[in-house]
């Protein structure tokens, strides 16, 4: 029970950060100006969306699958924003 709390926060916050990202990737995200760099603009677009992907696949495997099944959902988290923080050191 403890875990699929934990899950639905994590969740949560996933879908909070790709909203985030899905309305600042045409203006000022975080000091940077997005509009100067339309390579950021795209990133920022790629990530919300995988973001949110992952977090309707994380509701489908709270509900349904086993505990372990959740591993999933952060594993792919972690990735999309280790490749967002790659391609974001990239172009600054």
């Amino acid at each position: 029970m403890i875990i699929k709390i934990a899950m639905i926060v994590f969740i949560i916050l996933l879908l909070l950060t790709a909203w985030y990202m899905w309305h600042r990737r045409s203006g000022q995200f975080l000091i940077y100006d997005v509009g100067s760099h339309p390579e950021l603009e795209k990133a920022l677009t790629w990530t919300s969306i995988a973001l949110m992907c992952e977090s309707v696949l994380g509701l489908i495997i709270v509900f349904f699958g086993n505990k372990y099944m959740n591993l999933i959902t952060i594993a792919l988290a972690c990735l999309t924003i280790l490749i967002f923080g790659l391609l974001f050191n990239q172009n600054n």
